[in-house]
């Protein structure tokens, strides 16, 4: 299992657009084969930090969905409309799910 992270840093304000966008980019995710499910969670100190966080099957389907993201802009462009509005560039950090049992 592999863990995709995203965090979000909004301009004071701009968090009700922000989060528009990142839920149509979370139905985007949801729908890509491989995918089990989907987090978008709003920092509550402060608010203007949003996470979305995706949990895939494996890294290959992960790349397929990420190479897919970058060849098609009806997927992809919702990030980059994300710029305008946070402070900075989004992080995107993936982990692999580490079984401690």
């Amino acid at each position: 299992m592999i863990v995709r992270f995203n965090r979000f840093r909004f301009k004071d304000g701009r968090e009700t657009e922000g989060l528009e966008i990142l839920r149509k980019h979370a139905a985007v995710v949801r729908a890509a084969e491989g995918c089990e499910s989907v987090f978008l969670a709003q920092g509550q100190h402060p608010s203007t930090e949003v996470v979305v966080i995706a949990l895939f099957l494996d890294e290959r389907r992960l790349r397929a969905f990420e190479n897919r993201l970058r060849s098609d802009p009806s997927l992809g462009s919702d990030q980059f409309s994300l710029l305008r509005l946070t402070t900075q560039p989004p992080e995107m950090t993936e982990y692999e799910v580490r079984d401690e049992r």
